[in-house]
């Protein structure tokens, strides 16, 4: 089957279309806990420099998605970061073409075994999302985010 969607390293112009995702300052927590909100395309372009694969998702011209690796064990595992769909593709697809894609270069490239990542209890959808792409919780771990404390639920799939 052939994808309506691909993919490509992301470029500096990619950064003010991705800035623009988060809706809210809640969904621009759960895509960029360190961001502020709005978040600044200044903010994803220097995260991205230290980040490995930072990775946008096409359809037809228009970036559809973006994701990262914040961490990368090589031959061990990668940690999946700042997820995020653009709201006018949200529940099209794009994510789990997303989530195939970071698993591909994650196998391929690091030769990782597991892709990892932490997500916020308090965002169930992206908890359902990963359970439907095979991601199983494995730990937790306490986040403190102003003034209140949430849990991070760390979860993986086998590569």
């Amino acid at each position: 089957m052939l994808s309506i969607f691909q993919f490509r390293d992301a470029q500096q112009e990619d950064f003010k279309i991705i800035a623009t995702f988060a809706q809210n300052e809640k969904e621009a927590f759960y895509f960029f806990p360190k961001a502020t909100f709005p978040v600044a395309p200044e903010q994803l372009e220097e995260a991205a420099s230290v980040r490995f694969s930072p990775t946008v998702i096409l359809h037809k011209d228009e970036v559809a998605g973006y994701c990262n690796f914040y961490e990368v064990n090589e031959g061990k595992e990668c940690w999946l970061g700042n997820v995020i769909v653009n709201p006018n593709y949200r529940k099209g697809g794009v994510g789990s073409y997303l989530i195939e894609v970071m698993k591909k270069k994650a196998a391929e490239q690091y030769k990782a075994n597991a892709l990892n990542l932490i997500c916020h209890n308090t965002n169930t959808k992206a908890l359902l999302f990963y359970y439907k792409q095979g991601f199983k919780p494995y730990d937790m771990k306490l986040i403190d985010y102003k003034e209140a404390s949430l849990i991070g639920i760390m979860l993986s799939i086998s590569l």
